[in-house]
């Protein structure tokens, strides 16, 4: 499927002419699952550009795709998790099963069957997402089309005229160059930043046997370049390390692994039968200080983990308990933020990262297994995985060049055959290195470190960029990584589900419908939505009648909101739900028809009903249209409402209110 359409724009400021356009920057996860989102639900003529740098990382990224991963590779996820739309939790599994063409897998997976608590080798994910996009592009509406091109881009602008240009460089042999590409919305997609390259590598950064990237195009060809019986010392204790011993076991590697790490923190292992849960836990007692300092936090967070294993965690694993705490208290999360000083919360997250990451999540025994087996060793294997806890204080070549001396700050120094840097990527969009978001921060402004963590960027509740001056800057949104300090203070996440499938797969849906709604004509752009106002449908009634212009009288007020709020619950959400529900375009097209027959019927009576003029209730029943459907979307991506629970701590949570961006 994949083309390399090429080509100037002859006129990129020349928007009006032609046919919208929105460009996506990487055709990793985020690009690839956005495209299809946006291939899904386009009502009008569309050309949708899928831009990426790396053939090797198209359709999945670092994380799935083929230039980063063998068939040893799994994912961290039951199957039965990983659909890539949330309103279908089945649609990996009735793809896996009966769809998938499996003529290229090994002979292992050619016959499986794949279950509910299935593990998922990565390659297998990314194929899942490639056949995906082929078939959204196959139902889409014959004036909705798929570009994808080859290029990376350096250079983001304005037009001045509501749009974009985006120019990069193709290095193909076919149209090697620069080009430049209008865009009426630009999404950027960019997966992570560089892998963080810590001080003590300054002087082995060129050294042949200094792997600085294990998700690099080349890396899988380094590791089996690394002798059977060499000494490996990993620099890193999380996921990227686990999968580092996986890419050396795969590669034949036999020898000794180091794991070296400040706090000796490492992922456990699920057992057997785990099965993924939400608990629900109290407000944690330390909340209700009149002053959140550090040590008010770290002493609250230890009492409170202490008391709840206590009463709770009976019988109930580590490699379980842990994980399930930290989702239960993303809620307090929130608040916890939303009260500290933003250099508090800083500190507070550099110093218990590996902490925080490590008990976030577990690893399933496909993953963890291949560790820590060989931590342990066994009749006739010997133990070659070893962890060292300890800070690392400088690195330089060693005898002759062919080893790497480590030297550490309180043990003997340490030589070692190769070192493989796990130290995870870059999370500081202010000294990135990376040309594009450099201009993007730096240059034109467009984009600001995210405020409180500096983890990524600020952007507004359906990734817009926020800008230097504190402005939301139109037309220009991003879904990935660098939205993971947003995910810690809006939704409390940490740890690897700042970036995780099912969080991705959230921002690709509502970020690809907000796009849409944008170029749809029927919206009324010259008004600014609140952004947290959809979340409530009576808040929604409640503001589009005060934003009525004339207003009505405070009685005929109340009664429209009624009337609003008894169509958006009764007739408007269940037929929406129904259109995003729907598997195929001839389906989505018969419901959009039934809800645009509906609206059309309730505007004429709302107009009538409260003496209203056509355009003023045109207007209002398409605000209430576009906040439902808002609504619609941010239900069927939120399962961490904890005061929607059957609980008895319900009444406990406490929602901080929204900061303004």
């Amino acid at each position: 499927m994949h083309t390399t359409t090429m080509g100037t724009e002859s006129d990129p400021t020349a928007t009006a002419a032609r046919m919208r356009r929105v460009v996506l920057v990487g055709a990793g996860f985020s690009g690839t699952l956005t495209a299809i989102r946006l291939l899904q639900f386009a009502t009008g003529p569309l050309e949708i550009c899928l831009l990426e740098r790396e053939e090797g990382y198209r359709y999945g990224g670092l994380a799935f795709g083929r230039a980063a991963t063998n068939w040893e590779h799994m994912l961290n996820i039951q199957a039965g998790r990983i659909t890539l739309r949330r309103e279908r939790p089945e649609d990996f599994l009735e793809w896996a099963n009966a769809e998938a063409d499996r003529s290229a897998w090994p002979l292992k997976w050619q016959y499986h069957t794949f279950g509910v608590a299935c593990v998922v080798p990565r390659r297998i994910f990314s194929q899942y997402l490639a056949e995906r996009l082929r078939g959204a592009v196959a139902d889409a509406r014959a004036d909705v089309t798929l570009r994808e091109l080859s290029g990376e881009t350096i250079d983001v602008r304005a037009t001045g005229h509501g749009g974009y240009v985006v120019k990069y460089a193709d290095t193909t042999c076919e149209s090697a160059g620069v080009h430049e590409l209008a865009a009426d919305q630009l999404i950027l997609a960019t997966g992570h930043l560089a892998p963080v390259q810590a001080p003590f590598y300054h002087r082995i950064r060129g050294h042949q046997r200094f792997i600085a990237d294990p998700y690099a195009p080349d890396a899988q060809q380094r590791f089996k370049e690394v002798g059977a019986e060499e000494t490996v010392l990993v620099t890193g204790s999380a996921l990227s390390a686990f999968d580092t011993v996986v890419s050396l076991v795969h590669s034949g590697h036999r020898g000794q692994i180091l794991i070296c790490s400040r706090g000796g923190h490492m992922h456990d292992t699920y057992p057997v039968d785990h099965e993924h849960d939400i608990w629900q836990a109290r407000r944690p007692p330390f909340l209700d200080a009149a002053e959140l300092t550090p040590d008010v936090v770290v002493e609250g967070v230890t009492a409170e983990f202490a008391h709840l294993r206590a009463e709770h965690g009976e019988g109930v694993p580590d490699a379980i308990f842990a994980e399930r705490v930290m989702k239960a208290w993303e809620p307090y999360v929130i608040e916890l933020i939303s009260r500290m000083d933003a250099g508090d919360v800083r500190a507070l997250l550099d110093r218990y990262k590996s902490l925080i990451v490590t008990h976030r999540t577990s690893t399933v025994r496909e993953i963890g297994g291949v560790v820590r087996d060989r931590m342990r060793g066994f009749n006739g294997a010997p133990q070659t995985v070893h962890t060292i806890s300890a800070a690392i204080q400088d690195m330089r070549p060693a005898e002759d060049g062919t080893k790497i001396r480590v030297v550490f700050a309180d043990r003997p120094d340490a030589v070692v055959d190769r070192v493989v840097n796990c130290l995870g990527n870059n999370t500081d969009y202010e000294h990135t290195g990376n040309p594009l978001w450099t201009g993007l921060v730096r240059q034109h402004r467009y984009a600001r470190p995210q405020t409180t963590t500096h983890r990524g960027i600020e952007v507004g509740a359906h990734g817009q960029l926020i800008g230097a001056d504190g402005a939301v800057t139109d037309g220009l949104f991003c879904v990935g990584p660098m939205r993971q300090g947003d995910e810690t203070t809006r939704r409390g996440r940490l740890g690897a589900f700042v970036f995780s499938i099912g969080t991705l797969r959230n921002q690709c849906f509502d970020t690809a419908m907000e796009v849409l709604r944008r170029m749809d004509e029927n919206t009324p752009h010259e008004v600014r939505i609140p952004e947290d106002v959809h979340h409530c449908l009576v808040r929604s009634t409640d503001w589009i009648v005060a934003d009525l212009v004339p207003p009505l009288p405070d009685r005929d007020a109340a009664r429209l909101r009624e009337r609003l709020l008894a169509h958006a619950r009764e007739r408007a959400y269940p037929a929406t739900l129904d259109y995003l529900h729907a598997v195929d375009r001839t389906s989505r097209d018969k419901y959009r028809s039934v809800r645009a027959d509906e609206l059309a019927d309730f505007t004429v009576a709302v107009a009538r009903e409260f003496s209203l003029t056509d355009e003023q209730a045109r207007r209002l029943v398409s605000l209430l249209t576009t906040l439902v459907e808002k609504h619609a979307v941010h239900n069927l991506c939120d399962i961490t409402q904890l005061a929607r629970w059957d609980s008895p701590y319900a009444e406990q949570v406490k929602h901080a209110p929204k900061r303004e961006s």
